[in-house]
């Protein structure tokens, strides 16, 4: 295959600029993903980089997958057959073959791929961590702790320190411990930071959290960042090891990264220097979580020598809507300079719409999907009707059509309407599957097997179902060591029971396909009877195991099963394929497009946000945020107002939105 064949001029550049500091602002829809896997694949075959010296991160597992796709069939051998890319593995994975410095499961050598390690930040630092972390006292089989995990064991600790939970909130103490740890800030540097009554609280919580993850030989998720950046900053014979592996870095999403993240591309990337990233500062909207779009815009300040490659051709949109786009972004002062542009047609012209009510706007939403769903599906627009008719002829496809708002609080009355009509719909980023009860019960159990000093899943599952083990004897239970543990050095006759069952399924677990491994423990805890009660509940709760043996199949190493089910995203879930109407917030948005996008709640003190109305910083946030929005659309786009809205308990009277306001006469049709 011809890397540059088919690639536009500044593509072309992005992939023959491979040595030294690059920095390419690839706008909305403008191919990026396409110049860095042909980047990638161009040092492979004809700059003959071994894929073992490159690192390509990722900020979404399916973002990564994605790119190991399309990298799999530029750098493979034609004759060869790719079966299941999914299958090919990073060059870290412990479960394959080890061949000359690369790691593949395929038996014939001949065929095999050989690719580059390629993830998010957290699964890249997962795999170092599995390797090196003894240097910080941990054990490589370390567990991860998701959300709830975390929040558990904060309210534990608030609990045991006499903090009350009801005056001082254990979510905002858990917000204020994660930006700490993004801002690279220790429990016990955190002590220097400390203002005011409720930190002081924080940093009782953050040093004991510290110290109890630690004795449960556990990390969460910032942990995962900021233990990697430790481990570098500590032992600079690590970090020499892994600057001499990674002698090529991508960075995708660059605006998104926080400082942890950014500490840790630049000490390995420091050595070389052979640093890419790729980005758009106009699509930063992550601030909320850490992120710092200051980054991709001090690159050269950091690399004074970078070459800037600017991908300005847009490929997905229309001309109305990339110039409605251009209109809303070219409003903030803290940006770079491009300006994109398309080969593609006009297109229609937005639509925008008064509601009275919120049952009004998702009434209208409906009949206008009714509208171009019984056209006939076509590749190009069609006008129909009379020139009063605005309708255009798209698909009758429902996955072509997205109703994104600026809050989840939003997506109630779209659903209970669409209930109503009966259209198929999947909302993203509402309850996730591996948070549900009985999912995370079994995962909690297996995390106990593999973990053994576990403290949070122990608690979870040792009266899970009931086993009459009291609150004061658990209580007592400081650490839990299957392995070690003594059977007769405890008269209670119910522990007894649980020590020798954890023990049975860490010995059955020692040669067990995790699909296999979850029956057994499901039927020998006595949990699978205690779901299937006879009631239509119990039968979707087991079916949720089911699915949960479904996404183990073919696993035999339970600690990567268990990585995996902990470092999954909403979107990773997300089927494209699916015929449903997707729903989901503007920030769960990003890297996704469809035909027809509406955008509901375009209403002052929603979308913008209220917080944001007086803080000039936010409010730039907050248009890059609709920035996004508008550049989801390829074909139709609509934008959705009402005069009225009951919202969070009450009915509100809101201005329409001043991004629609900012939108050129010429460019929208109003209802």
């Amino acid at each position: 295959m011809d890397i540059l064949g088919d690639l536009n001029k500044p593509q072309q550049e992005a992939v023959l600029t491979t040595e030294g500091p690059v920095l390419i602002l690839a706008g909305a829809g403008s191919g990026k993903t396409k110049a860095l896997t042909h980047r990638i694949a161009y040092l492979i075959k004809e700059k003959k980089v071994s894929p073992y010296h490159i690192l390509a991160v990722t900020f979404t597992n399916k973002a990564a997958e994605e790119m190991t796709i399309r990298l799999a069939q530029l750098i493979s051998n034609p004759k060869s057959e790719i079966r299941n890319p999914k299958q090919i593995l990073n060059p870290n994975d412990k479960n394959s073959k080890q061949v000359s410095n690369f790691d593949i499961r395929d038996s014939n050598l001949e065929v095999a791929l050989r690719l580059p390690w390629m993830g998010t930040f957290h699964s890249i630092c997962v795999k170092i961590l599995r390797r090196e972390i003894h240097q910080l006292g941990y054990k490589s089989s370390f567990t991860i702790y998701d959300e709830t995990d975390s929040l558990i064991l904060i309210k534990r600790i608030m609990k045991e320190l006499g903090i009350d939970p009801k005056q001082y909130n254990p979510n905002a103490v858990k917000h204020f411990i994660s930006s700490a740890k993004n801002e690279l800030i220790d429990q016990y540097e955190y002590q220097n930071y400390i203002e005011g009554y409720f930190q002081e609280i924080v940093g009782k919580v953050f040093e004991k959290y510290q110290h109890d993850l630690k004795e449960a030989n556990a990390l969460d998720f910032d942990d995962l960042l900021m233990k990697t950046v430790q481990l570098f900053e500590q032992f600079p014979d690590v970090l020499e090891k892994y600057q001499n592996i990674f002698q090529y870095i991508f960075i995708d999403e660059y605006q998104d990264t926080n400082k942890a993240q950014y500490q840790m591309v630049k000490l390995l990337a420091q050595k070389n220097r052979n640093i890419c990233v790729v980005g758009d500062d106009y699509q930063a909207i992550y601030g909320f979580r850490g992120a710092n779009f200051r980054n991709i815009l001090n690159f050269e300040r950091d690399y004074p020598d970078a070459k800037v490659i600017k991908l300005e051709q847009n490929y997905r949109s229309t001309k109305t809507i990339l110039n409605a786009a251009d209109k809303i972004i070219k409003e903030n002062i803290n940006r770079t300079e491009k300006k994109l542009w398309t080969e593609n047609e006009e297109g229609a012209p937005i639509t925008i719409y008064e509601a009275t009510d919120e049952h009004d706007e998702v009434e209208f939403i409906v009949r206008e999907i009714q509208a171009l769903q019984s056209t006939p599906e076509v590749t190009e627009f069609k006008q129909l009707g009379s020139d009063n008719d605005k309708r255009y002829a798209i698909s009758n496809k429902l996955n072509n059509f997205v109703i994104l708002y600026r809050t989840n609080a939003q997506s109630r009355v779209i659903e209970e309407v669409f209930l109503q009509y009966g259209i198929p719909y999947r909302l993203i980023g509402a309850f996730r599957f591996y948070e549900r009860k009985e999912v995370k019960d079994i995962i909690s159990y297996l995390k106990l097997i593999n973990n053994p000093f576990d403290k949070v899943s122990l608690e979870r599952v040792i009266n899970t179902p009931a086993r009459g083990i009291g609150a004061k004897t658990l209580s007592q239970i400081s650490r839990y060591k299957i392995q070690d543990t003594n059977k007769s050095q405890t008269s209670n006759f119910k522990l007894q029971n649980f020590f020798q069952m954890m023990d049975g399924f860490r010995i059955k677990a020692l040669d067990s396909f995790v699909l296999d491994l979850i029956e057994y423990v499901a039927q020998e805890s006595g949990y699978k009877k205690y779901l299937l009660d006879g009631t239509d509940e119990g039968e979707a709760r087991w079916a949720n195991i089911e699915e949960l043996k479904s996404v183990a199949q073919n696993t035999k190493d339970l600690e990567q099963f268990l990585e995996k089910v902990s470092l999954v995203s909403d979107m990773d879930t997300y089927n494209q394929n699916k015929d449903a109407i997707t729903m989901m917030t503007l920030h769960n948005a990003k890297g996704l497009e469809f035909p027809v996008v509406f955008i509901a709640g375009m209403e002052e003190g929603l979308f913008p946000h209220s917080r944001s109305i007086m803080e000039p910083m936010e409010m730039e946030e907050e248009r890059r945020l609709c920035y996004v929005g508008i550049t989801r659309a390829k074909k139709r786009l609509y934008l959705t107002h009402s005069s009225s809205r009951l919202i969070y308990g009450q009915i509100q009277s809101n201005m329409r939105s001043r991004f629609i306001d900012s939108l050129p006469e010429h460019l929208i049709d109003k209802i």
